[in-house]
């Protein structure tokens, strides 16, 4: 019987090599775009926001199989497509140039960054840059606070440490490493 699960397994890994011969085309990634409503809550701490300036640039963008983004996304990035008619949301998005254009907000919608179009095209390269740079700098911030969280447990401030590392590990979903050394350093706290 065990040698029967052995061949079946070996044939089910074989063909599925059969599949991934060189020369194919790529794996392709959907980024999960999802049009905004209005009175939406993105329940995020970043939101990109792309104002598209046609229907027909919603079909054939770039912007649809960004690997990166696609990436981001699953770092609680929501990706949202604003119609060039929602006055409200583009409004509070200080939104008055030409579409299309690309805007990172946080979940209040307070504008983070944003890139423009170049003569009509928005650029895939400066939008995943754009993400990629608060992404790295929320890392980086978070970072800095398991250190200060170090020195405090060293210096015997308890509290104020695990204060920090609760600020960590609240940004477990964009900072998931931080977060997890914040989980094991509040564990050891606590068992003390």
């Amino acid at each position: 019987m065990k040698r029967w699960v052995r061949w079946v397994l070996a044939l089910a890994l074989a063909m599925t090599g059969i599949d991934a011969q060189p020369g194919d085309p790529p794996h392709l990634s959907l980024v999960p775009w999802k049009i905004y409503e209005a009175g939406e809550d993105a329940h995020t701490p970043l939101v990109l926001f792309w104002i598209p300036a046609s229907r027909d640039e919603v079909r054939h963008s770039d912007m649809l199989t960004s690997d990166e983004l696609t990436l981001y996304s699953s770092q609680c990035v929501a990706m949202r497509v604003v119609r060039s008619d929602d006055a409200a949301l583009l409004e509070k998005l200080g939104v008055d140039g030409e579409f299309p254009l690309a805007i990172l907000a946080d979940s209040d919608h307070h504008v983070i960054a944003r890139v423009d179009n170049k003569e009509g095209t928005l650029l895939l390269d400066e939008v995943e840059e754009m993400v990629r740079a608060e992404i790295d700098r929320r890392v980086s911030e978070a970072d800095t606070l398991l250190d200060d969280a170090r020195e405090k447990t060293e210096a015997g401030a308890i509290d104020d440490a695990i204060a920090l590392y609760r600020a960590v590990w609240d940004q477990r979903c964009t900072c998931p490493r931080q977060a997890r050394d914040a989980q094991r350093a509040l564990k050891k706290l606590k068992a003390r």
